[in-house]
């Protein structure tokens, strides 16, 4: 669903590459197996990799011109839902220049390269420029490792207006945390990380959410707390010097550090470490459902829900993770709790199962976004070969998955799916699908019959949405959908008095590369031109956006492209950064109002 972007500090290094493929030169072998052997050896006494040694071995692979430009321009042009779309002018509340993707690729063959390495960071930072997190290529082998400087920062508003950039967690020294960053690498702090923000990150199109993402905050996940954010200190492209510098200003006193780009050998799980176990501030747990936690604080109750993929997850899990959900709220509401927070800051998606089930929980009736795909020459041949399948395979493309939002009842025929539906994108004619919903949520999560919801006593008077803006895909879907309803939202930090938006796409849904060639090799009787079209390098994978979401209140608004900014705006300060029950307390406030 995603293109994963929960961080949550686990750093793993991920040396699964033939080199020998990949690499031929004999002189190239040498230095990357060093780098293999460090990594695979179990009685290495190395903590990290050096920064030098990796990119002595990227600049072992000289650039040649290769095919992957002409292969991820036919997956986005047969597939990519908003690839017109992304040619038009956003809305004044983005951060985000119009783009003619297919035209620009082509221009990346006119740069001169020394290496490989840097051909493919281009391709991936111009479809980066998108600001679609679903959209992104993702390089087996110039993506596979984690820079990590073990220093991380966040953001405060002072009570002048002013906003300053401090340490939020070092490795190295602890002593340095709470300190102002005045610069780095000799330019101002907040410069630096707004640059950052702007031209290197792309899980938002709303550059507050994205300057959000660059810095450190909480993140709940996987039955527990890390810390998410931290872009500008974790990478995995190549950081262009091998280490940075941080002048700061502790307590008047004046000095400056250096911090190392490193890499971690041994798979490291790194943790908050200022939440432990499952207490928050002076917040009481009511339930722990692993996928979410419910807790009673002063007068109201506080959901935190993460939608993002569980590790080693089953049907069997997942149906128990719903369960657990509706024993969490109905708890809440036996115990006569009169309002709701329901905070879902630093999710980047994933169980859309989770997300469509709590919608549904809190309020029965609702509907979900509709979506629709792109028709084309590429796709009308994949949408009857796959609808000819055994249910439930291949199911985003068969039109046994979907009921019409036009009818709510099955599509009685491929050709009901496929539809007539012609919309003018980006200065061009365009065609796409009917309109559809999906027609259950078993698809995501392989439960055959999903847990009875509760009767909940909640409003959209009752309860509030918080997020720090980070709030994307399954997870949109939730918030966005409730917005809808008049559900009130809530952000946390940001810039001054600017308002930004609380989730980014509530997509219809996304695919990669390797999912469509799953698909084909089910296929035999596709065209063998059409298979040559689709293949794709091996060493890369490329998500796209393969169906698009249409507003509820507003039908014909394509979800991905709306700008909803937050009704209410919160900032971090030295403690509610490491204490999120401080934020709940504020959000609560808003409640009713």
């Amino acid at each position: 669903m995603k293109t994963n972007y929960l961080i949550t500090f686990i750093l793993i290094v991920f040396i699964n590459v033939v080199y020998s493929q990949l690499i031929p030169r004999k002189e190239t072998i040498n230095i990357c197996d060093k780098l293999d052997e460090y990594v695979n050896s179990l009685y290495s006494n190395e903590q990290f990799l050096n920064y030098s040694d990796i990119k002595a071995c990227y600049e072992s692979t000289p650039y040649n011109k290769t095919k992957a430009i002409q292969a991820v321009k036919e997956y986005l042009k047969a597939f990519y839902a908003l690839l017109d779309q992304a040619k038009e002018e956003s809305n004044p509340g983005f951060d985000l220049r119009p783009i003619d993707i297919i035209s620009e690729l082509d221009l990346v063959l006119n740069n001169n390269y020394s290496y490989e390495f840097q051909f493919i960071y281009d391709v991936e930072n111009l479809i980066g420029e998108l600001r679609d997190g679903h959209t992104t290529l993702y390089s087996d082998y110039y993506n596979k490792y984690n820079f990590y400087q073990g220093f991380s920062m966040y953001s405060v508003i002072k009570k002048d207006g002013t906003q300053q950039i401090k340490v939020f967690n070092d490795l190295k020294d602890p002593s340095i945390n709470d300190c102002q960053v005045i610069k780095i690498d000799g330019r101002p702090a907040i410069d630096v990380i707004i640059e950052f923000a702007r031209n290197y990150t792309h899980r938002s199109r709303d550059l507050s959410s994205r300057f959000n993402s660059a810095l450190a905050s909480l993140a709940f996940g996987n039955g527990d707390f890390g810390i998410s954010g931290t872009s500008f200190t974790l990478r995995n492209q190549l950081p262009k010097s091998p280490s940075t510098s941080y002048t700061l200003n502790c307590n008047g006193k004046i000095s400056k550090i250096t911090r190392e780009w490193k890499v971690f050998i041994k798979n490291v799980q790194y943790k908050s470490p200022y939440i432990t176990g499952t207490s928050v501030g002076k917040a009481t747990l009511i339930f722990d459902a692993f996928v979410a936690r419910f807790y009673a604080l002063r007068d109201f109750g506080v959901v935190l829900i993460s939608t993002e993929d569980i590790l080693n997850s089953d049907s069997t899990l997942e149906y128990r993770f719903l369960s657990d959900i509706a024993v969490g709220f109905k708890l809440l509401a036996d115990k006569g709790i009169k309002k709701i927070v329901l905070d879902l800051s630093n999710n980047g998606g994933g169980l859309i199962f989770v997300a469509h089930y709590i919608n549904k929980l809190l309020f029965p009736n609702i509907k979900n976004f509709p979506m629709d795909f792109k028709v084309n020459d590429v796709s009308i041949p994949l949408i009857k070969e796959i609808s000819k399948l055994k249910k439930g395979i291949g199911s985003l493309f068969s039109y046994k998955t979907f009921i019409s939002a036009k009818t709510n009842t099955s599509f009685d025929s491929v050709t009901d799916l496929i539809g007539n539906n012609t919309y003018t994108r980006g200065g061009v004619q365009v065609k796409y699908t009917s309109k559809a919903f999906f027609n259950n949520t078993t698809q995501y999560s392989g439960i055959l019959k999903l847990p009875t919801p509760p009767k909940l006593p909640w409003t959209e008077k009752d309860i509030i949405i918080l997020t720090n803006g980070l709030c994307q895909s399954s997870c949109a879907i939730i918030t966005q959908r409730l917005a809808e309803i008049n559900v009130p939202t809530v952000v946390v930090g940001g810039f001054p008095n600017t308002r930004f938006s609380f989730a980014q796409y509530a997509v219809g849904a996304s695919t990669a590369t390797t999912n469509i060639k799953t698909l084909l090799k089910l296929l035999k009787n596709l065209d063998s031109s059409l298979i040559s079209k689709l293949s794709f390098p091996p060493n890369l994978t490329l998500g796209f956006t393969i169906a698009e979401a249409y507003s509820i209140k507003n039908p014909n608004e394509v979800m991905d492209y709306a700008f909803r900014p937050a009704d209410y705006q919160l900032y971090y300060d030295e403690r509610s950064i490491r204490d999120p029950s401080l934020l709940w307390i504020q959000a609560a406030k808003y409640i009713g109002k």
